[in-house]
């Protein structure tokens, strides 16, 4: 009789692994990370794609993981109820004060051990290992489950049928939506940041690469009012003395009105003419200029420069004025950050640190600059403003003409125009908002 309880016991404990086989199943198969796995399967390994294939069909996959859980659990509480239960009864009884419980005690021991090692040994450890080596599991387990899947599939379909059943009874949409949103990665990657699996610097660029999709051209441009450029009767000598104090290698040319552009002059085309001894016309010089409208999508942009081999292109509005200018090299900012060149303005001009912990700043930087100077929440990736400097960020809360005084609170810091430039907003003290006390 011993020998026979023992191999029930045995039994038990191997229903009770066999359970835990089938909740790691479950957990590494959901859990899995697709991009691994389709890398294993891209390498010729089978269980990783057959890991793929059961969790594009969960429906299939979870039912068969449920019947072999329900099964084996019945199984189990058969084994621990009938078998084992009796032989516990009778040694209670040779306890007097428990004898008349006999009974209760014994399936009451059964039911908290068989509970006790079901949880430890046929729930907890196996999908605490399923979650650390997830991909592994999944490989693995995965040919077992897909000819069980088979096995079983007559049971499947008719629980899969009833409960999609119910839940077109309850309203709910039956398909399982398997996209990933925007906010779904950067989440992830913050999350990546936080735990030390991504640096600081990739979680910004990957958060830079939402932004720059969703980007109108106007917001990256240079505004009219800064745009040098070169009329046609202009002199030799005053092209070149515009192309030095500018710093650029390609400037707009234009005729009466810079609403009226013929053509883009390049320094090394014009330099090239000069040295050849030739005379110099501007105008059979420059190359065709390229327009945009100010609210095409940064990244279309992209592609067009690209594609056309230029690195410039003079933006316009919906009336074909001409509103301001974009490079490639504004466009390749919006990804990696500011590039700072030979001729750029030192950022340490444009932020100047005042002894009393306030900031005196250029009108004209970069709205994202200053917020990330300055410690401001970033705008969502999907969400892009009017204006790129920080004058249009003031003037877009301020609401009127501004005036040297007019002080703005955004973010919890206090933008005070402190300088003009006629109507054009030149610096700008910004500080903490304290409260006071």
């Amino acid at each position: 009789m011993a020998d026979f309880m023992g191999v029930e016991i045995i039994i038990i404990f191997v229903l009770i692994l066999a359970n835990g086989f089938f909740a790691a199943s479950e957990i590494a198969i959901v859990s899995a990370r697709r991009g691994r796995l389709q890398q294993q399967a891209d390498l010729g390994k089978k269980g990783a794609q057959q890991a793929l294939d059961l969790a594009e069909n969960p429906d299939r996959f979870l039912s068969t993981v449920q019947i072999g859980i329900s099964l084996i659990s019945t199984l189990a509480a058969a084994f621990g109820g009938a078998s084992i239960s009796g032989p516990l009864a009778k040694w209670f009884t040779t306890i007097p004060p428990l004898a008349p419980y006999a009974n209760t005690l014994a399936l009451g021991s059964v039911v908290v051990l068989i509970t006790y090692f079901s949880l430890i040994l046929g729930e907890l450890v196996p999908k605490r290992l399923a979650l650390q080596t997830a991909e592994r599991i999944a490989t693995l387990v995965a040919p077992f489950m897909v000819t069980l899947s088979k096995i079983a599939s007559p049971v499947v379909a008719m629980l899969t049928f009833s409960s999609n059943l119910v839940l077109r009874l309850l309203g709910q949409n039956v398909k399982r939506s398997q996209e990933v949103t925007e906010e779904d990665i950067v989440y992830l990657t913050h999350e990546a940041t936080s735990s030390g699996a991504v640096e600081a610097g990739e979680e910004e660029f990957i958060e830079r690469i939402f932004r720059f999709t969703d980007r109108p051209v106007n917001t990256i441009m240079t505004p009219r009012t800064e745009i040098s450029a070169i009329e046609v009767d202009t002199p030799l000598d005053a092209v070149i003395e515009t192309f030095l104090s500018s710093g650029n290698s390609r400037l707009p040319l234009y005729e009466d009105s810079l609403d009226n552009i013929v053509g883009v002059l390049y320094a090394k085309d014009l330099l090239q003419t000069r040295a050849q001894g030739g005379d110099v016309d501007l105008r059979k010089l420059a190359r065709p200029p390229f327009f945009v409208s100010e609210y095409q999508h940064v990244d279309d942009l992209l592609t067009t420069f690209r594609r056309k081999g230029i690195h410039l292109a003079i933006v316009i509005d919906e009336y074909s004025q001409v509103i301001g200018l974009v490079t490639l090299e504004d466009v390749l900012e919006e990804l990696v950050g500011e590039i700072q060149d030979e001729y750029d303005q030192p950022e340490n001009n444009a932020f100047v640190r005042r002894d009393d912990g306030s900031w005196l700043v250029d009108a004209m930087t970069d709205q994202e600059t200053v917020r990330e100077k300055l410690g401001m929440p970033s705008l969502p990736a999907n969400e892009h403003p009017n204006y790129h400097t920080l004058a249009g960020m003031i003037l877009a809360h301020i609401g009127k003409i501004p005036v040297v005084g007019d002080k703005v609170v955004i973010d919890n810091f206090v933008f005070e125009i402190v300088d003009m430039d006629g109507r054009r907003i030149d610096k700008v003290l910004v500080r903490e908002n304290k409260p006071v006390s």
